[in-house]
C-alpha cells in the first residue's frame, strides 16, 4: 500500500469517528427530548445518509471479497482434484513401468536361457557330429539333456552294448526274420485269393460249359482244365516272385554286415 493511500484511508477513518462523535451528540439530545435546530436535524440526517453510503459500500466490497474467496475456493478445490488426479495418473504410471519393467527383465532372462539352450545344442550337435560310435553320440545327447553322471554311465553301458557286433548281428538275424515272416504271411494271402479265384474261375468254367450243353453248343471239356492249368501258371509265378524277393533280402542283410564290418 503507498502512502497517498494510507493518509486518506487516515482521513476517511478520523472523519468516520469525528462524524459518529457528533452523531452521538445529536442522538443523546434527540433521546433526552430537547429538541433539535433545523441545522442539527440537517447535520444529522447528512450523518445518517453518510453512514448508510459507507454501510452500503462496505456490503457490496464484502460481497465482491465473499464472492473472490468463493471462486478461490473453487479454484483451490479445482486445483486440489487436480493434483489428486495426476497423484493417481503418476501411481498408474509408475506401476504400469514397473510392470513393464518386470517383463522386461522375465523376457531379457527368457531370451538369455534360449540363446544358452541353443548354443547347448549346437554344441551336442558337434559332438554327435564329432562321435566315431553310437555310444558316444548317446552319451552326448545324455549329457544335453541333463542326465546325472551316474545315470549318463548306465546310459554309456547299454549303448556300448548296443555297438557289440553279436547285438548288432542279432538285430539284423530279428529284422530279416520280420522279413521273412511278413513275405510269408503276403504270400499265403495271395494264395489264399488266387486258390478263391480259381474256384471262382473253375465254378464260371463249369456253369459256362453247362450252359453250351444246354443250348445244344459245341461241348468244351478242356475248359475247366485250361482254367485250372492258367491257375497253377500264376502260382508257380508268385512262388518265383516270392523266390526273388527273399534271395533279395539275404543279399541285402549280408551287404549291411559286411559294411558293419561284421561277419555272419
Amino acid at each position: 500500500m503507498t502512502r497517498s493511500k494510507f493518509a486518506a484511508r487516515r482521513r476517511r477513518a478520523a472523519d468516520r469517528d469525528a462524524r459518529r462523535a457528533s452523531l452521538d451528540v445529536l442522538l443523546d439530545r434527540a433521546q433526552r427530548g430537547t429538541a433539535l435546530t433545523p441545522d442539527e436535524a440537517a447535520l444529522l440526517r447528512a450523518h445518517v445518509t453518510a453512514e448508510c453510503s459507507e454501510a452500503d459500500e462496505l456490503r457490496r466490497t464484502v460481497g465482491g471479497q465473499q464472492t473472490a474467496m468463493q471462486r478461490a475456493h473453487d479454484r483451490t478445490r479445482a486445483a486440489e482434484a487436480a493434483i489428486v488426479e495426476a497423484e493417481e495418473d503418476a501411481t498408474r504410471a509408475l506401476g504400469q513401468a514397473a510392470r513393464d519393467r518386470q517383463f522386461a527383465q522375465d523376457r531379457a532372462k527368457t531370451l538369455h536361457a534360449e540363446r544358452e539352450r541353443a548354443r547347448s545344442a549346437e554344441r551336442t550337435l558337434a559332438r554327435v557330429r564329432a562321435a566315431d560310435t553310437l555310444a558316444e553320440a548317446l552319451t552326448a545327447i545324455a549329457v544335453h539333456d541333463g542326465l546325472s553322471p551316474a545315470a549318463i554311465s548306465v546310459h554309456a553301458a547299454f549303448t556300448a552294448l548296443a555297438d557289440h557286433p553279436a547285438v548288432v548281428r542279432a538285430e539284423h538275424d530279428r529284422e530279416h526274420a520280420l522279413a521273412l515272416a511278413t513275405a510269408e504271411r503276403r504270400a499265403a494271402v495271395a494264395e489264399r485269393q488266387a486258390a478263391q479265384e480259381e474256384a471262382t474261375a473253375l465254378r464260371f468254367a463249369n456253369y459256362l460249359a453247362a450252359t453250351q450243353r444246354a443250348a445244344g453248343a459245341p461241348n468244351w471239356p478242356a475248359l475247366p482244365d485250361t482254367v485250372k492249368a492258367l491257375a497253377d501258371r500264376a502260382r508257380a509265378a508268385e512262388r518265383n516272385l516270392d523266390q526273388a524277393l527273399t534271395a533279395w533280402r539275404s543279399a541285402r542283410t549280408r551287404a549291411r554286415r559286411q559294411a558293419a564290418g561284421v561277419t555272419p
